[in-house]
């Protein structure tokens, strides 16, 4: 039989009780609802930008309707860098295949000039 045990940097007696605990998250849930939504006019903002302008910074004009179209309580920055992200890691990993490509036809043609 195996245990596992769990630590918590937080201990319990820390934790808010009552009508402060309340009011604790009440003010944090406010606080990350107007995160959001500043960065949502943040993002919207992006849209009048040109495909140039877009381009320099990793995105596209459907990069950013993509992450507009997420949900209102979601935070469209955050969806917008997983984009670019994502394009930029597809990116550098088809150059890295090409790389591995031509180096294997270099070795190839290489061996063919030896033979001759």
């Amino acid at each position: 039989m195996t245990t596992f045990e769990t630590f918590t940097t937080e201990s319990r007696s820390t934790a808010r009780h009552g009508i402060a605990g309340l009011i604790a998250n009440a003010c944090a849930s406010a606080m990350l609802r107007i995160r959001v939504w500043k960065n949502r006019r943040q993002v919207a903002r992006l849209l009048s930008w040109d495909d140039h302008m877009l381009r320099d910074i990793g995105l596209t004009q459907g990069d950013v309707y993509c992450a507009m179209a997420t949900r209102v309580d979601e935070d469209a920055s955050v969806q917008l860098s997983m984009l670019s992200l994502e394009r930029r890691f597809a990116r550098n990993a088809q150059m890295r295949e090409r790389l591995a490509h031509g180096a294997e036809l270099h070795v190839g043609s290489a061996r063919y000039r030896a033979k001759v």
